[in-house]
């Protein structure tokens, strides 16, 4: 009996695909296609457009991953419609990740929030900068104050000691990066 052996391609593409589910599995996330949070792959991608059922997010730097659900608001859903994003944070006062975002969200109408909380994710819109808090130093925020897109609901942790400059990207959940 003669086997034929399999080409590294084929090899690699099984490897890759069995890390992806691995992935996906323990992230949490399913791995339907990239439309499944879509109206139609054709759809521009808008705030209104990108499904809100969990709001849930996937946070991966280094080889750490972490994971927050979106709160129901305009503001969050037009942060989703950015997603994928690779952003650059920084720690620059040892309470919270952060960093700008590519374009300011549009913040009219929603309540803004001056005492941030830990496991937070907030948007501050004079500098429409990103950033979620990891600890908390007893420090207020003064007017206009953070408007709040989100809770980070694994992850802290890992978020905390990744350093003070590192490149986190994120993805909904429901659409994993491979």
């Amino acid at each position: 009996m003669t086997t034929t052996p399999r080409s590294p391609f084929r090899r690699l593409a099984g490897a890759v695909l069995a890390a992806a589910s691995l992935v996906g599995v323990l992230a949490g996330c399913s791995v339907a296609g990239p439309a499944a949070g879509l109206n139609s792959p054709n759809t521009p991608v808008t705030p209104t457009s990108v499904s809100t059922d969990s709001g849930r997010i996937v946070l991966r730097f280094g080889n750490e991953t972490a994971v927050a659900t979106l709160t129901d608001t305009p503001a969050a859903r037009e942060f989703a419609a950015m997603l994928p994003l690779d952003l650059d944070l920084r720690d620059p006062m040892g309470q919270a990740k952060s960093g700008p975002l590519p374009r300011p969200l549009d913040v009219s109408g929603t309540e803004p929030v001056f005492d941030p909380a830990v496991n937070q994710i907030y948007y501050s819109a004079p500098s429409s900068t990103f950033a979620i808090f990891y600890t908390d130093l007893g420090q207020s925020i003064p007017d206009p104050g953070l408007i709040r897109l989100g809770t980070v609901e694994a992850g802290t942790d890992q978020i905390a000691d990744a350093g003070n400059h590192f490149t986190v990207r994120i993805d909904l959940a429901d659409h994993p990066a491979f």
